[in-house]
């Protein structure tokens, strides 16, 4: 390949001094203004430099000519310059009267020549010759997953795959790094949701202020709306007395009996008087994560009944992340098995949400966005979770 570069007052002027050297095969590569200094100091007015190449097969022709030029220029170097290796593209006339004039080594001037063709090949490729600027995009990336507050040691199993997978020099880059990422955030999540609970009574705990009776209040309108489904509602909240009364307004409106269970017996048999119903969705009184004995109440209701209850575990995901893991911890003596995420309107981050799936083992399979009933309230899956974390990322922004 053969690269010139040429200095005019304009592109068309330019053009005709590449088609006369170069021929009408030749290409343009790159173009930018300048500006030389003239006599005293003075800089000219600012022309046009642009470069163009000729590829092989066309310069095969012009080669005797451009080695009789090379023979000229280089003077004394003549026998330098017929023993060297040199690449097997001509070199550009402009660069052998620099060498001859400066009186450039020859192994200098095959180097320079050298790192222009890769540069040349690596362009041509799509490549990056910038390895900085490979490692900023990766940068980048890890910054954006951070910024989720995801933690440290999920984020470094996805960035090794990140690594591994995407060039940082496709076009496409961004969107594979995406796409990348989406499907590792799934083979994470993914055994979390391996089994599926069959229990019809749902029993929802957490702690104080997370949301758990709006939440019930969503899932018994959904089930009874839009799914056709028998319920009931049992609360065991008796500590909250607007707690209660929130409940009957959802459940007049919904059409759905509503029973207030004072103790373990209570509630043992408010269950067994609903056995012929789809769900029963059962309230509980907020319980600091901290308080033991709050906690132990809990499971003694459940420890009463026949069948098996599937506990949920409400969390809100605008809480820091070491007391989600505390609230998981003490809470666990209740046997949940599931989690609900209230509160993702309220946040930008929601790397918690992959947190605590990773740190349980469980699924989270529901958020809600808002106070809306039945509304603001979504079921939660691995490839929508991975979705909502890579939603709206513009990495180049």
């Amino acid at each position: 390949m053969k690269i010139k570069r040429y200095v005019a007052r304009d592109m068309t002027e330019a053009m005709k001094l590449i088609k006369v050297d170069l021929g009408s095969e030749a290409v343009i590569i790159s173009s930018r203004k300048v500006r030389s200094r003239g006599f005293f100091g003075y800089f000219l007015p600012r022309r046009l430099e642009v470069t163009a190449a000729l590829d092989e097969p066309q310069v095969q022709q012009h080669q005797n000519q451009a080695q009789e030029a090379v023979a000229a220029a280089a003077g004394g170097f003549r026998s330098a310059l017929t023993t060297a290796t040199l690449p097997s593209w001509t070199i550009p006339p402009d660069l052998r009267a620099a060498s001859a004039a400066e009186k450039t080594p020859v192994t200098q001037l095959h180097r320079e020549l050298t790192e222009i063709k890769d540069l040349l090949t690596r362009f041509s490729q799509g490549r990056s010759p910038d390895p900085e600027g490979d490692e900023a995009f990766f940068e980048t990336w890890q910054r954006l997953l951070e910024d989720s507050e995801i933690q440290p040691e999920y984020i470094a199993e996805l960035m090794k795959e990140l690594r591994r997978q995407v060039d940082p020099a496709d076009v496409r880059r961004n969107d594979l790094a995406r796409l990348c990422l989406q499907n590792e955030i799934v083979r994470l999540v993914e055994p979390a949701y391996a089994q599926e609970s069959r229990s019809r009574v749902l029993a929802f705990i957490g702690p104080t202020g997370v949301g758990k009776t709006t939440t019930l209040a969503k899932m018994a309108a959904q089930y009874t709306l839009f799914h056709a489904k028998n319920c009931a509602i049992i609360t065991i909240d008796t500590y909250r007395i607007g707690a209660v009364e929130q409940l009957k307004i959802y459940a007049e409106i919904m059409g759905v009996p509503l029973e207030i269970a004072m103790t373990p017996r209570d509630f043992q048999e408010a269950v067994h008087r609903h056995r012929n119903k789809d769900f029963i969705l059962v309230d509980t009184a907020g319980r600091p994560s901290h308080n033991s004995e709050k906690v132990a109440e809990l499971r003694s209701y459940f420890d009463t009944l026949d069948e098996p209850a599937e506990v949920i575990l409400v969390l809100s995901s605008n809480t820091k992340h070491r007391d989600l893991v505390r609230s998981v911890k003490h809470f666990g003596k209740v046997n949940y098995s599931r989690l609900i995420f209230t509160k993702v309107d309220e946040t930008d981050t929601l790397g918690c949400i992959l947190n605590i799936i990773c740190h349980t083992g469980l699924p989270v399979t529901q958020i809600t966005d808002g106070q809306n009933v039945p509304d603001d309230i979504q079921s939660l899956y691995p490839k929508k979770l991975a979705k909502l974390l890579t939603k709206g990322v513009e990495p180049d922004a």
